[in-house]
């Protein structure tokens, strides 16, 4: 008998797409994306997600490569060392400017500015390697412009998702974007090792500067939304103290950028003394210490990539802490580790849940925060989860230097579980007085 089951017509908008069409992907509405990826279903921010992918692996090739360079003009590790402090001190100096800025103009022109400029950086970093005329004080001054870029790019790109996407697919569009940046750190490095090696310096530069196309292409295929203007103050200083003080006002907020910015003093700052471990604490030199780094990349793509395919938006929280109290517990474990295969093991770990801690935080935080002033909280976000790694980078190291690379994260790990705790039950009873305080009020 014939089989009589009815078919679905295809919807009037979704024309038939030959299988052999390379751009399907970012042609609209697939119904698998929204029911496993859903901020995938979204065409704006598959464009914006796909450039990023390509920009990141970018950005990592060039990273290898201007390390390698530092290291032959200078052969200094302070050198090397100065380079990052100096590409760092703009975004400490103007995250909060840069944040201020980003809810005053459009968020999709600031990127498209900010990444114009980082790729002609880049160019010219190319030109100056392949012309033999680069010198260690244009690396320098290179790293300090894009510095600069980066202090309006990062609360520019973080409040940009929002609008992008809606509530419900936040959090997989924040772990979407987490996942590139990992594999990003997978990809690139690799990539730009074997360049370095095969080819030479400059081609990396060049491949850097031509990623750039891609997130500038996906910006202007972008189709700009008419935003509701709550207005700005005349004064920029004022438009920072508005952002300030609607964290101050907002205890939800408040607590996770301090937990944050102590876990990234604190905590995260465990890539510093994984080449102590790996030499005087586990006895596997430079491979064994690949191995380790490699090892807690893949847990923190991991994480990602679990994440993303969570639907649990309204348990948020439970993750944040989940995570945070995972990734802790894991690198107390590794710090007493003198085991070689459980140390991988362990990092793994760690990786995973510190990705899904900062992660949900990110979201956290995006989602408790009106879009008028998005892009001055999560400049906050950037000075506490990327200004404060230099500081504990530097507090790690001495402390490694003193009483050993064991004791260093040891303490800094237990200093961030006990104030983990402390957040973890102050933040209900905070809640409880203000409901009783709304009480009282009405």
């Amino acid at each position: 008998m014939a089989d009589l089951r009815s078919v679905q017509p295809l919807p009037p908008d979704e024309p038939p797409a030959s299988s052999g069409s390379w751009f399907r992907w970012l042609q609209p509405h697939r119904p698998h994306f929204h029911e496993r990826l859903p901020a995938l279903g979204v065409r704006d921010f598959r464009l914006f997600w796909f450039g990023q992918l390509i920009s990141l692996i970018g950005t990592q090739i060039q990273t290898i490569a201007q390390q390698w360079l530092v290291l032959k003009l200078t052969g200094s590790a302070f050198a090397l060392g100065l380079v990052t402090t100096i590409q760092f001190t703009p975004v400490l100096l103007l995250a909060l400017i840069g944040g201020a800025i980003t809810d005053r103009v459009s968020k999709r022109n600031l990127l498209l500015a900010t990444q114009v400029v980082a790729g002609l950086l880049a160019l010219l970093l190319g030109v100056l390697v392949q012309t033999g005329r680069v010198q260690y004080w244009h690396v320098l001054v290179i790293a300090g412009m894009l510095g600069t870029v980066n202090a309006f790019y990062v609360p520019a790109r973080q409040a940009f998702v929002p609008e992008l996407v809606g509530q419900e697919s936040l959090l997989n569009a924040v772990a979407l974007n987490s996942a590139i940046f990992n594999g990003a750190r997978v990809i690139g490095p690799a990539v730009g090792g074997i360049l370095v090696a095969t080819i030479g310096l400059s081609l990396n530069f060049y491949l850097n500067a031509a990623s750039y196309l891609a997130v500038i292409g996906g910006l202007l295929l972008i189709r700009p939304r008419r935003t509701v203007s709550r207005g700005t103050q005349k004064n920029i200083w004022r438009d920072v103290r508005e952002g300030i003080d609607y964290i101050i006002a907002t205890p939800v907020v408040y607590t996770i950028l301090a937990l944050v910015g102590v876990a990234s003093l604190f905590a995260l700052n465990f890539t510093t003394l994984l080449p102590l471990f790996a030499r005087y604490v586990l006895n596997v030199g430079s491979s064994g210490f690949g191995f380790l780094s490699a090892a807690m990349g893949v847990g923190a793509l991991s994480g990602a990539i679990m994440l993303s395919f969570s639907r649990r938006r309204e348990q948020v929280r439970k993750i944040l802490y989940t995570g945070a109290f995972v990734f802790l517990v894991a690198e107390l474990a590794f710090s007493f580790s003198k085991i070689y295969p459980l140390s991988i093991v362990l990092l793994i770990i760690v990786g995973m849940a510190s990705t899904t801690f900062t992660t949900t935080a990110n979201t956290r935080v995006l989602s408790l925060t009106p879009a008028h002033l998005q892009g001055r909280v999560m400049s906050v976000y950037s000075l506490m989860f990327l200004g404060m790694t230099p500081f504990g980078s530097l507090l790690a190291g001495l402390t490694a230097e003193r009483f050993g690379a064991p004791f260093a994260l040891a303490a800094g790990t237990v200093i961030t579980i006990a104030f983990t705790l402390f957040v973890f039950i102050y933040h209900p009873s905070q809640r409880a007085r203000a409901r009783i305080e709304a009480r009282s009020r009405s």
